[in-house]
Parts: structure tokens; C-alpha cells; sequence
């Protein structure tokens, strides 16, 4: 392993514990200003890394590729208004990571203006170390927003269902572990390629949005 595969999982290990630690902690922080008091009780409602990271399922994403984190538990009988605080409180943590590539890519752009990088450079993904950096901030931050966001079980994307077909989601959550197993299947299995190529194509799309809007404040 060369210098530069360290520096990648160097730089991916950083990214991966900031990106789910905020995001756990937003799905808790929601939660928590809807009454609900689970999260505070199972000591989730914070932004530290390693209270919501699975040690075992993070160190496998640099094995096989693809890892887990422990979901915040909710609790949405505390809720005034149940359906739209849990979804609230669901699509609070795709948002966060949403945030988290916006500011990424606010940050790249201001280094690379302070740097007199032009902009075809940066179309050209022709980056010295820091904009390395915020590129894969930013590429894995989009990428868990749209990995959340697909309407599947235990995604935080299934909570649409429970709001446009209750019934169906009401199913989904009486097999949840049947579910979770064909999810990890899918994901590792033969679907793995649809999905990323999915995945893909959206990330690409949000990061020229992005990039198009962040340039026209900087350049």
C-alpha cells in the first residue's frame, strides 16, 4: 500500500466519523425537541463519532466496501404530531449530510479561489491534497443523503411510505429483520451494481448543481 492508498483511507476514515456522527445526532436532536427522551437516555444525543459508529461495521467498509452505523432509536408515542415529527426527525439526518457537502463544497471553492485555481481545473478534478479532500467530503456526504433517501427498510427513505401508504410500511416494519438481511443482500449481492450505479448518477448530478451555484459566488 502506497502513500496515497493511506492518505485516501486516511482521509475517507476522517470523512466517514464526522459525516455519521452528525448525521446520527441530527436524527437525535430532532427527536429529542419533539418530547421524545430516548435518544438523550441512550446517550445518542451528541455529535460524538463513536457513540453512534458500529467499530466492527466501520472497519468492514475498508474490508468489503460497504459498512453500518448504530441508527439513533426513536421512540414517536412521545410525538405530538407523530407522522410529521418522525418524518422530521427521519429526514433530519439525509439533510444533515445534505448541509454537510454544501459547506464542503463552499470550502473548496474559497480555497481554490484563495489559490488561483481556475474553475477548468477543478472541472478537470485536477486537485493537490486539500481539494482531494473536500472533493471526497463532499462526493461521500451526497452519497449518504441518497443512499438514506431510497424508500427501502430500514433507510430513513421508508419513512415516506409510512406517510403515502401506512399499511405498507406497517408490513415492512413487522419484518424488519427479514427485510435488513436483503437489504445487506442486495447491497453486496447481484443488485449491488444497480444501486451504485443509481447512487452514482444522482450524487454526479447533485455536485454539479452544487458546483454550478458555489461558482457563481466565487468566480
Amino acid at each position: 500500500m502506497g502513500a496515497m492508498d493511506l492518505l485516501y483511507y486516511g482521509y475517507l476514515a476522517i470523512i466517514l466519523l464526522v459525516s455519521i456522527g452528525l448525521h446520527e445526532y441530527a436524527h437525535a436532536y430532532f427527536s429529542y425537541k419533539f418530547w421524545d427522551p430516548t435518544p438523550k437516555l441512550q446517550g445518542r444525543l451528541t455529535p460524538n463519532p463513536f457513540k453512534h459508529v458500529d467499530l466492527v461495521w466501520f472497519f468492514l467498509i475498508f474490508v468489503i466496501g460497504f459498512g453500518w452505523w448504530k441508527p439513533v432509536q426513536i421512540n414517536p408515542m412521545y410525538y405530538k404530531r407523530p407522522l410529521r415529527d418522525e418524518l422530521v426527525t427521519s429526514l433530519a439526518g439525509p439533510a444533515m449530510n445534505l448541509c454537510l457537502a454544501l459547506i464542503g463544497m463552499l470550502l473548496m471553492m474559497g480555497y481554490a479561489r484563495l489559490m488561483w485555481i481556475g474553475l477548468q481545473t477543478l472541472i478537470l478534478e485536477q486537485f493537490d491534497l486539500v481539494l482531494s479532500f473536500w472533493f471526497l467530503f463532499i462526493s461521500i456526504n451526497l452519497g449518504l443523503a441518497v443512499f438514506n433517501l431510497l424508500p427501502i427498510f430500514p433507510l430513513d427513505g421508508y419513512r415516506l411510505i409510512k406517510i403515502i401508504r401506512p399499511k405498507v410500511a406497517m408490513r415492512m416494519e413487522q419484518h424488519a429483520m427479514v427485510l435488513t438481511i436483503a437489504l445487506l443482500v442486495l447491497i453486496l449481492g447481484p443488485g449491488s451494481g444497480v444501486i451504485g450505479r443509481y447512487i452514482s448518477l444522482v450524487v454526479g448530478k447533485l455536485y454539479d448543481f452544487l458546483f454550478m451555484v458555489s461558482s457563481q459566488i466565487f468566480y
